[in-house]
């Protein structure tokens, strides 16, 4: 789970600033999935606070700080490939279905998947090395969670 690999780590202030930049590389692609079909809407912006307080057991405050962190480290990337790279290294399997979860309900926010949003998920789940069968179950499990 990742709240328990991030809860685990902070126990240890040595590696807390690895544990942020961890945790900002994950934001930073939930935000490139808010803004891939050029129109971040506000649905979308909330949507990534909430994932990130509740997987990360961050309060309100603290989550749009990383947000904000988040921002100017995307600006400052060329590429989300920096990122996957490193959550790729960095998760192992089940870890990589979550953030793909998270992926999944900044996508299904606003109940419309275009077709920038749906090659954005197969690229991030090909370079995550998630097999297209686990992903599609993730879709459909966010799809039914928000439909609740």
């Amino acid at each position: 789970m990742i709240l328990k690999f991030f809860t685990d780590k902070s126990q240890n202030s040595d590696v807390k600033e690895e544990d942020n930049e961890d945790i900002i590389n994950v934001i930073a692609l939930l935000i490139e999935a808010s803004s891939i079909d050029d129109n971040i809407e506000k649905i979308e912006i909330d949507k990534i606070i909430e994932i990130i307080c509740k997987n990360f057991d961050l309060n309100e405050e603290t989550a749009k700080n990383y947000y904000n962190k988040a921002i100017i480290v995307k600006e400052n990337n060329t590429s989300f490939h920096n990122f996957t790279s490193k959550i790729h290294k960095k998760y192992n399997y089940s870890e990589k279905l979550e953030i793909l979860e998270m992926l999944w309900e900044v996508i299904l926010a606003n109940k419309i998947v275009d077709d920038f949003e749906s090659n954005f998920m197969r690229r991030i789940s090909g370079l995550l090395h998630i097999k297209d069968v686990d992903s599609g179950l993730v879709k459909n499990k966010i799809k039914k969670k928000l439909e609740k």
